[in-house]
């Protein structure tokens, strides 16, 4: 009868010890469980990232000439006195190109993040607003001179990317200020009367493509300049 008891007790014992490591068990697959989901939604919130707007940037122009930041996610993820670094992502939150902007020298490197190195390399140029006009002594009427003064359009009428622009923008009411103009490429920004930018051409000079966007509509032509 004391052995019966004793056995009846052991067994009695290890079911319990089983209830009870089956249990913790199961606790610990839902904390896997939660974490494993907490790690889920973390990266899937990470991916969500809002555009800044990078177009009133000084390198925006010539980052535009090479890619089509619109097309991109694009994140400010440096900007100091020295240097500002921009990353531009896939639907999918993959850094597909790199800009680094050296301020004080100008110097800007867009880099293709896929192994292709570097796609543009160039010195970009201040934009500077064009000087005040010069003050002159108030001329009697006879003294007026009698030329028509010239349309802002026709300061820029000599560059080979002229005809495709005035064909697309209508240039009348707009003023156009050469951004940058190197060996590379020139960018052209057109103002209205109230000194703001409506329309952006980009030609590179070694292929004669011309690419003319509407800084609030996004890019209307992209071909050989005519």
């Amino acid at each position: 009868m004391k052995k019966t008891l004793i056995t009846a007790v052991s067994a009695l014992m290890i079911s319990a010890g089983g209830a009870q490591a089956a249990t913790y068990a199961h606790a610990g697959q839902q904390a896997d469980a939660q974490s494993s989901y907490s790690y889920v939604q973390h990266n899937t919130n990470y991916g969500q990232q809002v555009t800044q707007d990078i177009t009133g940037l000084e390198e925006y122009a010539s980052i535009a000439s090479v890619i089509d930041p619109a097309a991109f996610t694009t994140r400010v993820t440096e900007d100091n006195v020295s240097n500002r670094v921009i990353l531009f992502s896939d639907s999918y939150g993959r850094t597909q190109y790199k800009s680094v902007f050296v301020k004080k020298t100008g110097l800007l490197k867009v880099i293709s993040e896929k192994g292709g190195g570097v796609v543009l390399q160039t010195t970009v140029t201040a934009d500077t607003a064009a000087p005040a006009p010069e003050v002159k002594p108030e001329q009697k009427p006879e003294q007026q001179p009698s030329v028509k003064p010239e349309q802002p359009s026709s300061a820029i009428s000599s560059l080979p990317e002229y005809g495709t622009l005035a064909a697309h923008v209508d240039l009348s009411a707009l003023t156009p200020v050469v951004v940058s103009d190197n060996y590379n490429e020139r960018t052209i920004l057109l103002k209205d009367a109230k000194g703001q930018g409506q329309f952006k051409s980009i030609f590179v000079k070694r292929t004669g493509m011309l690419k003319i966007v509407n800084l609030k509509g996004g890019q209307i032509f992209y071909g050989a300049a005519q």
